[in-house]
Protein backbone atom coordinates (compact mmCIF):
# COMPACT_ATOMS: atom_id res chain seq x y z
CA UNK A 1 0.00 0.00 0.00
CA UNK A 2 2.93 2.22 0.82
CA UNK A 3 4.35 2.43 -2.63
CA UNK A 4 1.17 3.19 -4.65
CA UNK A 5 0.51 6.02 -2.18
CA UNK A 6 3.90 6.80 -3.10
CA UNK A 7 3.29 6.78 -6.65
CA UNK A 8 -0.15 8.24 -7.38
CA UNK A 9 -0.80 11.93 -6.68
CA UNK A 10 -3.83 13.36 -4.53
CA UNK A 11 -3.24 10.09 -2.52
CA UNK A 12 -2.58 12.26 0.79
CA UNK A 13 -6.30 13.00 2.46
CA UNK A 14 -7.98 9.92 4.51
CA UNK A 15 -10.78 9.46 1.92
CA UNK A 16 -8.68 8.85 -1.04
CA UNK A 17 -6.73 6.26 0.68
CA UNK A 18 -9.68 4.65 1.46
CA UNK A 19 -10.78 4.37 -1.92
CA UNK A 20 -7.64 3.26 -3.32
CA UNK A 21 -7.11 0.87 -0.07
CA UNK A 22 -11.29 -0.39 -1.27
CA UNK A 23 -10.49 -0.31 -4.78
CA UNK A 24 -7.34 -2.72 -4.37
CA UNK A 25 -8.99 -5.16 -1.72
CA UNK A 26 -12.32 -5.35 -4.27
CA UNK A 27 -9.43 -6.19 -7.42
CA UNK A 28 -7.83 -8.88 -5.02
CA UNK A 29 -11.88 -10.47 -4.14
CA UNK A 30 -11.64 -11.84 -7.48
CA UNK A 31 -8.65 -14.54 -6.30
CA UNK A 32 -10.61 -15.33 -3.54
CA UNK A 33 -12.08 -18.58 -2.74
CA UNK A 34 -15.32 -18.81 -1.21
CA UNK A 35 -16.42 -21.33 1.43
CA UNK A 36 -18.87 -23.71 0.53
CA UNK A 37 -19.63 -25.09 3.62
CA UNK A 38 -19.81 -22.69 6.78
CA UNK A 39 -21.52 -25.28 8.77
CA UNK A 40 -18.17 -27.22 9.06
CA UNK A 41 -16.07 -24.21 10.11
CA UNK A 42 -17.15 -24.58 13.73
CA UNK A 43 -15.87 -28.42 13.79
CA UNK A 44 -12.19 -27.36 11.92
CA UNK A 45 -12.25 -24.91 14.14
CA UNK A 46 -12.40 -27.31 17.19
CA UNK A 47 -9.52 -29.55 15.86
CA UNK A 48 -11.51 -31.71 13.39
CA UNK A 49 -9.19 -32.45 10.46
CA UNK A 50 -10.96 -33.18 6.80
CA UNK A 51 -9.87 -34.73 3.75
CA UNK A 52 -11.79 -34.04 0.56
CA UNK A 53 -14.54 -32.43 2.48
CA UNK A 54 -15.08 -35.19 4.46
CA UNK A 55 -14.02 -35.62 8.71
CA UNK A 56 -10.73 -37.88 9.51
CA UNK A 57 -11.62 -40.18 11.80
CA UNK A 58 -8.22 -42.36 12.11
CA UNK A 59 -7.64 -43.88 15.39
CA UNK A 60 -3.98 -43.41 14.64
CA UNK A 61 -2.73 -40.42 16.01
CA UNK A 62 -1.25 -37.82 14.29
CA UNK A 63 2.64 -37.33 13.51
CA UNK A 64 4.10 -35.18 15.42
CA UNK A 65 5.66 -32.05 14.31
CA UNK A 66 9.54 -32.27 13.67
CA UNK A 67 11.84 -30.32 16.21
CA UNK A 68 13.62 -27.82 14.82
Amino acid sequence: MRHRTKRTRNCVSRATFLGLAFKLIESAEDSWRRIRAPEKIATMLDGMTFKDGEPVTDSTPAQQPLAA
